[in-house]
């Protein structure tokens, strides 16, 4: 068993001092940063390091310098790790944790309520109802029964998505650099599909895959003219898995019936959006996987590491 370290918490994510503070054992200091403050500074000598899921102060370069001598853990609060150069992390000997799967229920959820919401135009009609008017007719709205839902990933979330479609009617097929197993794809009612079959075949394309050199911007312009003009995209991903601007300009052109996303290139989303003002745009700012069951979830993976690290015992969620 590795002995207890007493190094510093080093918290790079938003949060404050005082949310931390009280699962840190006596007489370890808890380290914050401001959106302006300097990441290699907070990092130096930590232990323990609560990483920045909006990628504001990212663990990556000097980050990872800073810390190496000292941390036993590196915990993103969060299933996405874009904001860590886990190969230089892996390098300098700091273990990685996250929180995979925790969340996955809550975003699964959004997306469904975002496939109903594009298809359906209920968040237009809420819009139009706020502001006064009575809008019956004039936008097409379709069924999800019966639709071919293509889905981007497959990891937890696009998983727990599957299981909550299936009792719409939905086809389901989906796309994943490692195929599943056929009893996977029994049990969920799958059916794998080349990637560019499945953009051509999709009634409704759901992004749920990490974003990677290899994913940047995998629907962009070209892939968006092979999809159905009914068609609708949902981004639970990252924003830059697809490309925003080529997004917009499908939907005003009605290339595109409809999309919904949680995720943005840049976090907040700038107030000039390429997406903002698009009556057939759902926007959300980042809370698909906010529920009170999720936060809970993830929090508490936190603190048991914390604990684990500084009682010299091993880290869950290491990837």
């Amino acid at each position: 068993m590795p002995s207890a370290p007493t190094g510093h918490v080093a918290v790079l994510a938003p949060l404050p001092a005082e949310a931390v503070s009280p699962h840190v054992p006596d007489g370890i200091e808890v380290k914050t940063i401001g959106v302006d403050g300097n990441a290699v500074e907070i990092a130096r000598g930590a232990a323990f390091c609560v990483a920045d899921w909006s990628s504001t102060h990212r663990v990556e370069a000097g980050v990872v310098e800073a810390l190496a001598p000292t941390c036993r853990l590196v915990q993103m609060p969060a299933v996405g790790l874009d904001g860590v150069d886990v190969g230089a992390c892996r390098a300098a000997g700091i273990p990685v944790a996250n929180c995979a799967g925790m969340n996955a229920i809550g975003v699964a959820e959004w997306i469904v309520w975002a496939l109903l919401s594009t298809f359906r135009g209920f968040v237009h009609a809420d819009r139009a109802m706020h502001a006064g008017r009575w809008e019956q007719f004039g936008h097409a709205r379709f069924e999800l029964r019966g639709k071919v839902v293509g889905l981007v990933g497959m990891g937890d979330i696009a998983r727990e998505t599957a299981i909550r479609l299936r009792p719409f009617g939905c086809e389901l097929r989906y796309w994943t650099r490692t195929r599943r197993p056929a009893e996977f794809e029994a049990a969920h009612g799958l059916a794998y599909r080349p990637v560019d079959d499945l953009f051509q075949e999709a009634d409704a394309l759901v992004l749920a895959v990490a974003l990677t050199d290899d994913t940047r911007h995998l629907v962009d312009a070209g892939v968006l003219s092979q999809l159905k003009p009914t068609a609708v995209v949902v981004n639970a991903a990252r924003g830059e898995v697809w490309d925003e601007a080529a997004v917009a300009e499908a939907l005003r052109e009605g290339r595109l019936h409809g999309a919904a996303t949680d995720v943005y290139a840049v976090e907040p989303a700038p107030p000039r959006h390429p997406l903002h003002g698009i009556d057939t745009a759902v926007l959300t700012p980042h809370v698909a996987g906010a529920s009170v069951e999720s936060v809970v979830a993830i929090t508490g993976r936190v603190w048991e590491n914390l604990r684990r690290v500084y009682a010299g015992e091993d880290p869950l969620g290491l990837v």
